[in-house]
């Protein structure tokens, strides 16, 4: 991405009361002033003050934000105009004609991070702040963005080049009688520990961050579009008496336990000659493959239970058998399904809690599980699993008084705990990262 260019992007969505326009760039007060009036022009005299004017007779607020006092580091201009699609196109157009070009996805994140402004993980904190789908992912984001899962790398950071100096020292003055730590493994394994701590957190962490694909199974008229409706609070699917009423998968997103999910409400899974539902059938299996959790409903009112239970695909994943209609039968009587079981109404609401319960321990693996509020990502983690290699070489090179070796193996941990904040990613990696976010960040 080019540094020296004028970008201009809607920072907000358009087709809201607000569309927030911003410009970043050494010529944007100069071409702001062009194609924003007011009473005074905007300049250093009034620098983060808003003022009112107006764009091609519309009126618009602007400010100005002197670099490198602004989110990118350079000079920003936000222009506030109304927020429909015309009024905010139009003002687009003038700037683009002006002298600024359309920022790339995620530029203004990056000139932020290249100005020193936002390491990497805080940049990457920006991009899942605006995905939050739930209360813990957003504080999960803000604690990231606030630097403190910066901070914990850091030290690791600062750790390796410390017992990298170390061995070095050693290969410099090899006879004279220096105070050498004497510490260095138990160092090089106290700094593993603390690697596997953080890699540990990437599950919980991407749980919270990219939530989790339930999906709702079992043979027709079991009440799988009732369960749906039932954990949305609101009618999304037909619900009726007749089977087969699901021809299709039906996607709607929730929040369980501060978990955002994904409902898929499929088919009911039965043998049929009508070309239709066998397609919605087909398409039910591929949505149960592609699942981390599986609610397969059985229906306690059926006049065989053990039918029920013989249709359960046991190689669905993560398989919570569900027992619906038990406000209506006697639920002693119900045959055990070797599974995770719980007994509700998807009609009445009865035990939905119980089924929340097993849920979070499916999702966690039985483990209890508090919402992290520091956590990896796959990026991340990739490379602190990267550098474990290198000290554990580290480790065993100067256990044998090979100082060389395990300098240079503490240098290249050292490199791959440093792509994390950003000390040490090449250019390609950037461009990947950044080109995950919207236009306008």
């Amino acid at each position: 991405m080019n540094q020296s260019d004028n970008i201009a992007a809607p920072a907000s969505a358009v087709g809201g009361a607000v569309t927030v326009i911003r410009l970043s760039g050494p010529g944007v007060l100069e071409i702001a002033n062009k194609v924003w009036k007011g009473k005074k022009p905007l300049s250093a005299a009034n620098v983060r003050r808003m003022m009112l004017g107006d764009v091609a007779g519309d009126p618009t607020l602007a400010v100005y934000m002197k670099a490198p006092f602004s989110y990118t580091g350079d000079d920003v201009v936000e222009l506030q105009c109304h927020g429909g699609a015309a009024a905010a196109n139009a003002v687009m157009t003038l700037l683009l004609s002006s002298g600024c070009r359309l920022a790339e996805p995620g530029e203004f994140t990056f000139r932020a991070f290249v100005n020193g402004k936002l390491d990497l993980l805080q940049a990457e904190a920006v991009a899942d702040l605006i995905s939050s789908a739930s209360e813990s992912a957003l504080h999960m984001a803000e604690k990231q963005l606030a630097g403190s899962l910066s901070s914990r790398i850091d030290e690791l950071y600062d750790s390796l080049i410390e017992l990298r100096s170390e061995c070095e020292s050693r290969l410099d003055f090899p006879d004279e009688e220096l105070d050498f730590d004497d510490l260095v493994p138990e160092k090089i394994l106290h700094t593993r520990d603390a690697i596997n701590g953080l890699i540990e957190t990437g599950k919980a962490g991407s749980i919270v961050r990219d939530g989790v694909q339930v999906v709702l199974a079992g043979k027709p008229n079991a009440g799988k579009s009732s369960l749906l409706n039932r954990i949305l609070g609101y009618d999304r699917a037909i619900v009726s008496a007749i089977p087969g009423t699901t021809r299709d998968t039906v996607e709607s997103h929730a929040v369980i336990r501060d978990i955002a999910v994904t409902l898929t409400d499929t088919a009911g899974l039965r043998e049929s000659s009508d070309p239709v539902e066998q397609m919605g059938i087909e398409r039910s299996f591929r949505s149960i493959r592609a699942g981390m959790v599986t609610f397969w409903l059985l229906d306690a009112s059926s006049e065989d239970l053990l039918s029920e239970v013989a249709a359960i695909d046991r190689n669905a994943p993560g398989l919570i058998a569900v027992w619906n209609k038990c406000d209506i039968c006697d639920t002693g009587t119900l045959p055990e399904t070797g599974l995770p079981t719980v007994k509700i109404s998807a009609l009445s609401g009865y035990n939905l809690s119980g089924l929340f319960d097993e849920f979070e321990k499916t999702v966690f693996a039985g483990k209890p599980q508090v919402m992290p509020e520091l956590a990896v990502n796959a990026r991340s983690a990739a490379l602190l699993e990267n550098s474990l290699g290198s000290l554990e070489r580290a480790e065993n090179s100067f256990n044998d008084g090979d100082y060389e070796i395990a300098a240079a193996e503490l240098a290249d941990a050292a490199g791959k705990i440093g792509e994390i904040t950003g000390r040490t990613t090449a250019a390609d990696v950037l461009d990947k990262i950044f080109h995950r976010f919207c236009i306008g960040k």
